[in-house]
């Protein structure tokens, strides 16, 4: 994670003042970060407030040489929140609803990517059942770009499209989001979305192999004015989606951790270019 840098963006990081939410705060400060830490300081069973933690924080923070303020405001005072930018859960859009009724919702497009690329998956699974896939097709179809590509990884995608696999047909439908994210206003990307929409809906073999791809396109549709706001808001959540998978990976291995430091740890080794450093050294 040497390579990812966050100087001159600003990252408010909940629950701040100990625990994960202090790891969170510490590495994106390291990182070039300013930090808002946020926390109410109050008991483990949500009773009382108190600043001093997250104060302890913004502290270590500066003493490292970043850049960090305390705050100890409360999310359930929705009124203050104008923007959430967020996936597209129904559970979580209906919370935000009703907890922030005055925000602006933003679905990030790390995620109407990957809703996509979770259709495309599950195409590729349910057809593998029936048929031979090329060799190393899998990754071919997950990876965000033809420069990233291994020579194998080429050849699967080349021969995916002459196959007439459906897998090709939800690949495809999955790259038309290029297009779509290179608009450069709301009504050119209404547009383009409009046109994605129509051509993708009718132009999908009946197959029930594609019936995720049909899914996604759903949920595409039913989320069109969140979405539209990608291209008005200026916030994103695709470095913290991502930085997120790095945490949620440790968890996962977390058995027997006995402290944020074995935690912390953990994510460095999980994230550090180690193969760069070895050469270095």
């Amino acid at each position: 994670m040497s390579d990812i840098r966050f100087d001159d963006k600003v990252v408010i990081v909940t629950g701040a003042g100990g625990g994960i939410g202090r790891a969170h705060a510490l590495l994106f400060a390291k990182h070039g970060a300013k930090v808002v830490v946020n926390d109410l300081g109050g008991s483990t069973n949500g009773e009382g407030a108190n600043s001093e933690a997250a104060l302890k924080v913004v502290e270590e923070i500066k003493a490292a040489g970043g850049t960090a303020i305390a705050n100890p405001d409360n999310v359930i005072n929705g009124d203050r929140i104008v923007e959430v930018v967020c996936d597209m859960s129904p559970a979580f859009l209906a919370a935000i609803g009703e907890t922030f009724e005055q925000a602006n919702v933003t679905v990030d497009w790390f995620h109407v990517v990957q809703l996509f690329t979770r259709a495309v998956d599950n195409v590729r699974k349910a057809e593998a059942k029936h048929n031979t896939m090329p060799k190393a097709l899998r990754w071919a179809v997950l990876k965000a770009g033809d420069r990233t590509l291994t020579d194998d990884q080429r050849h699967a995608l080349a021969e995916l499209e002459t196959g007439g696999f459906a897998t090709a047909a939800a690949y495809r439908a999955k790259e038309m989001l290029r297009w779509i994210r290179h608009a450069t206003t709301p009504q050119a990307a209404r547009w383009r979305i409009t046109r994605f929409i129509n051509h993708i809906g009718l132009g999908l073999d009946p197959t029930a192999l594609l019936d995720p791809v049909r899914k996604a396109l759903r949920t595409f549709s039913a989320n069109l004015d969140r979405i539209l706001q990608r291209w008005t808001s200026s916030h994103s959540n695709a470095r913290l989606e991502g930085l997120n998978g790095i945490f949620q990976a440790a968890r996962s291995r977390a058995r027997g951790y006995r402290d944020t430091a074995t935690f912390v740890t953990i994510i460095y080794l999980l994230a550090a270019p180690l193969p760069d450093i070895f050469k270095s050294t």
